[in-house]
């Protein structure tokens, strides 16, 4: 019996024979991302090379942080290892057991050379330890490590931005300068190297931690961010702008190139950082007409001012000895931010000591003790300001701050200067003692300790600190400026002479101030002459660097000077005390050469200060010229100069020499007596 449906081999009459005809089946879809999916069909696992070295020590699939290098090297070099396996174990320490130590790192970069494998590292393994030794003391194995990453060719700007900053760090600024230089040079071949933004800012800022203020150095800096800003188009960060501005300040055409370069590449407005910086530049050359016209320039243009920009402004004003202005400029602060700053008391203070107005420090005094709230500058400017007042009760201040534990080498400073005035030498060394302790025996100290032996009148003491120092390195040209004055200042002119002698032939360009204290000192070589010379031993003196034996020539003393100013001028700016000094040289032998002096001095756009009147006055008495006096002090007058005791004594004495109606002089006397009340 057949069954009632069955399946044959060869069957023709399908049931569905007709749909599939007429409908054929689609292609079954594939998965997602199929092409992805590389797995074999076979059921059995992928068989891998594996690595039967897991179980040794130091393997850089089984290192951490807590692995100790010292075992780590010791293990390499008493086994056998491939290269490859020696590279990947220090590559692992570099990343994850040196937590940031830079002599770490330098170690294991050091290993890896001995065993020749730094030449698996990469462009990122070299950016990496660079980033690590930028945060220790590591400048010259960095342009060592810079040297070996381009002759691999694989140098990029990254690696040299992070060199850029540990010079930054430590202040190496001519290294800065002549590495984005040669960087420069070098990008001519590699577009990548071309200096950034960022490299720029590092330059300013290494500019700034600088120990010293290379005015060269500084225009060369400039020199190179004006080629990069007009030529390259390069937009510098606003820090990097402010930074330079404060650097140039002293330079007032280096700054209007500059300031003119930015206007081209930034297309707007100074910010407050750039017109604080403009400010704090210009409040420390004493211009306070152009710190108070870029105030003015900042509201016009709706730049708010900042707290800072105020202390800038403020300190313009104090320093130019406007300190009506300036506490007025004060009030104004303390009613906008509604508190006080250690900052701007202290520039008042410290200014006002400086110009001798006691009143206002006395003023400034009794609103920072109100306060009750000081910092350590400012304790230190209080602390100066009673020295001038009684030495011996700032002794008694020191000594209460000292067994608080709040002393600081400046305090000591302001007391070995006041006891130098006082001529106590017991008290100077005694002094200078409490420096031992806090382990503060800087450069400086010996200085002021040098500076105050002078005031004593010890000149063998004051050299033979000189000659301790020299023991010690060789002394800069503040050191043996300060001792050129100290000499003067002892009527040792001759000595003065020689040790300056002496600087020039060794090759050594004094200072602006070793050549004015040695212009003085020709200035008043007659009356030097007067006191008995100092006998001191042949070995002192070449020990003290005093080695040429030549003396001034009395009847060159004024050639002399003249000639010293005309060699310094060379490649110095003169000062106005150094003018007032030659002026005052001049003003008792050639009074017409000293007048000619002072316009040279007014179209140098240098201000005149008393001193300066009153040394033309003097010459004035002596040459007995009352017409030149009245002319001097009208020009004094226009210059909004007070006169002071000396000068009303100067204008009288000339005038009294000359002849002058005794009707006018008592006009004048009646003026004196007003002025001084």
């Amino acid at each position: 019996m057949r069954p009632a449906f069955s399946l044959t081999r060869k069957t023709k009459s399908c049931v569905f024979r007709q749909c599939c005809s007429r409908l054929p089946m689609a292609p079954q879809p594939r998965p997602l991302f199929w092409f992805l999916m590389q797995k074999s069909m076979s059921t059995q696992a992928l068989q891998t090379k594996e690595d039967h070295t897991w179980d040794r020590p130091f393997h850089p699939r089984t290192m951490n942080k807590d692995v100790d290098l010292d075992s780590l090297l010791t293990f390499l070099s008493q086994h056998t290892l491939t290269q490859k396996e020696i590279f990947k174990s220090l590559r692992t320490a570099l990343y994850n057991t040196i937590q940031y130590d830079a002599d770490k790192a330098w170690l294991i970069y050091n290993t890896m050379i001995s065993y020749h494998v730094d030449k698996h590292l990469k462009s990122n393994h070299y950016g990496y330890l660079l980033g690590i030794l930028k945060y220790g003391n590591h400048v010259d194995n960095m342009l060592t490590l810079l040297d070996h990453i381009r002759s691999y060719g694989l140098l990029n700007g990254y690696h040299v931005s992070q060199v850029l900053f540990a010079m930054s760090r430590t202040g190496r600024a001519k290294e800065a300068y002549e590495l984005i230089k040669n960087t420069t040079q070098w990008a001519t071949h590699h577009p990548d190297l071309w200096p950034t933004a960022n490299h720029y800012h590092s330059l300013a800022i290494a500019l700034k931690n600088a120990p010293e203020r290379d005015p060269v150095l500084i225009e060369q800096v400039t020199q190179l961010m004006l080629e990069s800003m007009q030529t390259r188009k390069i937009q510098l960060d606003n820090t990097t702008l402010s930074t330079m501005i404060t650097m140039l300040a002293h330079s007032r055409q280096q700054t209007l190139y500059f300031l003119k370069a930015m206007n081209q590449s930034h297309h707007h407005n100074y910010n407050v950082y750039i017109y604080t910086s403009l400010m704090a530049g210009f409040a420390r050359k004493g211009d306070v007409a152009s710190a108070q016209q870029l105030f003015d320039e900042m509201r016009k243009h709706k730049v708010k001012p900042s707290q800072v920009t105020f202390a800038a402004l403020i300190e313009a004003y104090s320093r130019a000895g406007d300190f009506d202005k300036a506490q007025q400029l004060l009030g104004v602060y303390r009613k906008r931010y509604r508190k006080s700053t250690h900052v701007i008391y202290t520039s008042i203070l410290v200014n006002a000591i400086r110009h001798g107005n006691l009143n206002v420090a006395e003023k400034m005094e009794k609103l920072v003790r109100t306060s009750g709230n000081m910092d350590s500058m400012l304790q230190t400017a209080l602390l100066w300001l009673s020295t001038k007042r009684d030495v011996d009760k700032a002794r008694k201040e020191f000594e209460v701050l000292y067994q608080q534990g709040r002393v600081n080498p400046i305090m000591v400073h302001h007391l070995i200067t006041a006891y130098g005035h006082k001529r106590d030498k017991a008290q100077v060394i005694k002094s200078y003692e409490y420096l031992g302790p806090l382990g503060t025996e800087s450069r400086r100290s010996k200085h002021v300790l040098a500076h105050a032996l002078f005031q004593c009148r010890d000149v063998p003491a004051a050299l033979n600190v000189l000659i301790a120092m020299r023991s010690q390195s060789v002394p800069d040209d503040i050191t043996l400026a300060m001792v050129i004055q100290g000499l003067v200042m002892n009527k040792e002119a001759n000595l003065a002479w020689r040790l300056f002698k002496t600087l020039q032939h060794d090759g050594i360009e004094p200072s602006i101030r070793a050549y004015t204290s040695m212009i003085k000192g020709l200035g008043h070589y007659v009356s030097f002459k007067k006191k008995r010379p100092l006998s001191l031993d042949p070995h002192t003196l070449a020990s003290a660097g005093i080695l040429s034996p030549s003396n001034i020539d009395p009847a060159r003393t004024t050639t002399e000077a003249l000639d010293l100013f005309r060699r310094m001028t060379g490649f110095e700016q003169p000062h106005v005390y150094t003018y007032t000094t030659l002026i005052s040289c001049f003003a008792k032998q050639n009074l017409p050469r000293a007048i000619s002096i002072f316009d040279h001095m007014c179209t140098q756009q240098v201000m005149p200060t008393v001193e300066t009147y009153t040394a033309l006055l003097q010459g004035c008495a002596i040459f007995r010229n009352s017409q030149m006096a009245l002319t001097v002090f009208n020009h004094m007058c226009s210059r909004k100069i007070e006169p002071n005791a000396v000068t009303w004594r100067y204008l009288m004495k000339s005038l009294l020499r000359s002849g002058v109606d005794k009707q006018q002089i008592d006009q004048i006397g009646d003026m004196a007596r007003k002025s001084l009340k």
